[in-house]
């Protein structure tokens, strides 16, 4: 019979495929276009000058009556970073000075990098800037996983220069308190009565400080304040989110119970400093650098 055949019909798109011929049309753009935002916006978070924080803590010691003593704690300047240049650390220095405090204390991590002859790592951009920090009472620090990691005496050698103290497991009377610095990678454990006399004989209430807040869980009754940084206030702060451990193999890089800011644990008060700069990774999302004022004060 000639003539031409019926077409047959063509079956109307399933919903599933309707809808996955929407998402990579309409939706998959604007998330990566959203995900670019907030990657830019992060990246410019992290030049931002830091966020003065204020806490009074009221120590009952006998040493304390009538005593008013106020601490910088700043930590994790990282110079040389996308987020901290010399000319930031310049206008970093001038804010905390800013704040005419007793005592500077810096808890470690200056540079960047992760080993020897690492070309992230710039101590050579330190000793100007911190030169300039201005206390009656002197700036202390410690040295951070980066500074080992590195090259710590060459850290020390730019600190000292700068009119730094370097406390290495040692510790100095400040006023009516002894103040000691941890370093935070010796085999301290072992011999950590001996670290601590060092502080006792100074008598006073003992204020300690260390990079990474490791002692939080332990500190003796006569240590009342720890000072500290290394977190970065995990730098990515979204609901869910936990940025306690390395997404790449899963390794621990601090413990989440002191993330960051003021966490008060029966008697004793462990600050954590979100740091003034950012480290390798060029992005903060829900944090902002920041550095503490705290004030010590007896009944």
């Amino acid at each position: 019979m000639d003539g031409d055949e019926d077409a047959s019909p063509v079956p109307p798109p399933s919903p599933m495929a309707a809808l996955g011929r929407l998402v990579g049309r309409r939706i998959l753009p604007l998330l990566a276009l959203l995900v670019l935002l907030v990657a830019s916006w992060g990246y410019w978070v992290e030049t931002w000058m830091p966020v003065v924080r204020h806490a009074t803590v009221t120590l009952d010691q006998a040493a304390m009556r009538g005593q008013r003593l106020t601490l910088a704690l700043v930590s994790d300047i990282h110079v040389g970073s996308h987020g901290m240049s010399a000319a930031r650390l310049d206008r970093v220095v001038a804010l905390i000075n800013a704040q005419r405090p007793d005592a500077i204390v810096l808890a470690g991590d200056f540079v960047n990098g992760e080993k020897p002859d690492d070309p992230a790592f710039h101590p050579e951009m330190l000793g100007g800037p911190l030169s300039r920090l201005r206390a009656p009472l002197g700036v202390y620090a410690v040295m951070g996983n980066h500074d080992s990691a590195t090259d710590p005496v060459a850290v020390t050698r730019v600190l000292e220069r700068a009119g730094i103290t370097v406390l290495n497991d040692e510790a100095v009377r400040l006023g009516p308190i002894a103040l000691l610095g941890f370093d935070d990678y010796t085999r301290r454990h072992l011999r950590m009565d001996q670290i601590l006399g060092r502080a006792r004989v100074l008598g006073g209430p003992i204020v300690a400080v260390e990079h990474a807040p490791n002692l939080g869980h332990t500190l003796p009754p006569d240590v009342p304040v720890l000072l500290a940084g290394h977190t970065h206030c995990g730098q990515i702060d979204i609901p869910g989110l936990s940025t306690a451990n390395s997404p790449i193999d899963g390794r621990k890089l601090y413990d989440p119970a002191f993330r960051c800011g003021l966490i008060a644990t029966g008697r004793h008060h462990v600050f954590v400093t979100a740091g003034v700069g950012s480290g390798s990774f060029p992005l903060r999302i829900g944090t902002r650098t920041d550095f503490w004022m705290i004030t010590l004060t007896g009944r």
